[in-house]
């Protein structure tokens, strides 16, 4: 294995050789006959234990690359009498071969005293020498390595071996620059509709408006906060929000990129300008406003009636809107946007992940790391899924609060 490792159909590859080593090792160990699909997708590749193998078939293009490449090498002269580990195709267990014995030394290569005949005085007939035929002569090692070049090529081109998932094409604009990746989360020590109001978002009723105009509006008995109040209110963060932030972060983490939280009082521009944003939260998260300012679906809504997300090409349409004044058990439905765009204040990338409920938020969450639903997402925006910017508007349903899986409703690609 290790020799086979070393060599240039292996050693210039990440993906090929942590499979191979694997699969070895689990045989020799004596759990090959376990080894399937989904297992090395999950141990090898760090994929979740539910992921479709249909849709991100890594394990099983990996596997017929490695088949072919074993192959390869020991169809090379050098290495036909060496232990064989060989992969049959339907199976992920190697097998192992005896190495081959190498053949007795030919009788013209004996020294001539040994095999010396009598001397005699009868003449021995000379066979005439053999005619040499150039055109039969192996070929050169080089012409047969640019054949074997090309023909990879070739099939790589059309079978498109490994392509990457929804999942990973989803990811790749925020991972890519590997720098520091930024969840920006609010903070409910700051109402958010005093947030969405000071953006003129939300319309307010003449008791309800907020005194403070300012970009974070502050209530009299909060500018000068006890230690009790502050620590009572100043760092809380909403459950469904800590959960959206955290599914993604886990995968994030398997990529092994950097990552920092903020909270939205705690964040500033510099911050943002760091690298990728990931902004959690709608109404309550002034960033997230600043980000859809100029987006077609943004946010809407009164602090006594309806918050709803609106379609600037239609703006009367009231579509995706929870009422306010509906007993939160009775709330069957709830919406959310998400968005993967490069902000021209930050020249970096965010992605938006804004519920107009906790439920959406937590849906919405869930939604930016499944496979299944990435895939219909790609689907949907087309060509551009992997650097176009999108926006999307999700609808989940909701029973006591919990919301089920997020589906897709409306999209906006450019």
């Amino acid at each position: 294995m290790e020799r086979l490792l070393e060599t240039a159909h292996f050693k210039n590859s990440r993906r090929y050789p942590a499979l191979f080593r694997f699969i070895v090792e689990e045989t020799l160990e004596g759990r090959g006959e376990f080894l399937k699909e989904r297992l090395l997708g999950v141990r090898v590749f760090n994929r979740p234990p539910d992921y479709d193998t249909a849709d991100d078939p890594i394990a099983r293009v990996t596997i017929a690359e490695i088949r072919k490449r074993i192959a390869q090498y020991y169809h090379e002269e050098a290495h036909e009498s060496e232990m064989r580990i060989e992969l049959t195709s339907g199976r992920y267990e190697p097998e192992f071969y005896p190495r081959k014995a190498k053949p007795a030394a030919p009788v013209e290569s004996l020294t001539p005293v040994a095999l010396a005949a009598p001397v005699t005085d009868t003449p021995v007939a000379t066979p005439p020498p053999k005619l040499s035929k150039p055109w039969l002569s192996p070929l050169p090692y080089w012409v047969i390595a640019t054949a074997v070049l090309l023909v990879g090529l070739v099939a790589a081109f059309l079978w498109r071996f490994d392509p990457p998932s929804a999942l990973e094409q989803f990811w790749n604009p925020v991972l890519k620059p590997h720098l520091t990746i930024t969840f920006c989360l609010p903070n409910k020590d700051v109402a958010g509709s005093q947030i969405a109001g000071a953006a003129g978002i939300l319309s307010y009723t003449a008791h309800t408006k907020p005194k403070d105009a300012g970009p974070i509006a502050a209530s009299a008995d909060t500018a000068n906060p006890t230690f009790y109040d502050y620590e009572k209110n100043a760092e809380n963060v909403s459950f469904s929000d800590v959960l959206a932030a955290t599914r993604i972060s886990n995968w994030i983490a398997t990529r092994g990129v950097e990552q920092r939280f903020r909270l939205v009082k705690s964040t500033t521009l510099d911050d943002l300008q760091e690298g990728p944003t990931i902004l959690i939260g709608g109404l309550d998260n002034e960033w997230t406003l600043r980000a859809l300012a100029h987006l077609r679906y943004q946010f809407r809504g009164t602090d006594q009636e309806q918050y709803w997300i609106t379609d600037t090409k239609n703006p009367g349409r009231r579509t995706w809107a929870v009422d306010l004044k509906t007993q939160y058990p009775a709330v069957k439905r709830d919406f959310a946007l998400i968005a993967r765009v490069h902000n021209d204040s930050t020249r970096q990338v965010q992605v938006i992940v804004a519920g107009i409920g906790m439920s959406a938020t937590a849906s919405a969450g869930e939604f930016m790391v499944d496979p299944n639903r990435l895939g219909e997402l790609r689907k949907r925006v087309g060509p551009g899924f992997k650097d176009h910017d999108f926006e999307a508007v999700l609808g989940t349903d909701v029973v006591n609060g919990i919301p089920g899986s997020a589906n897709i409703l409306a999209i906006e690609v450019w």
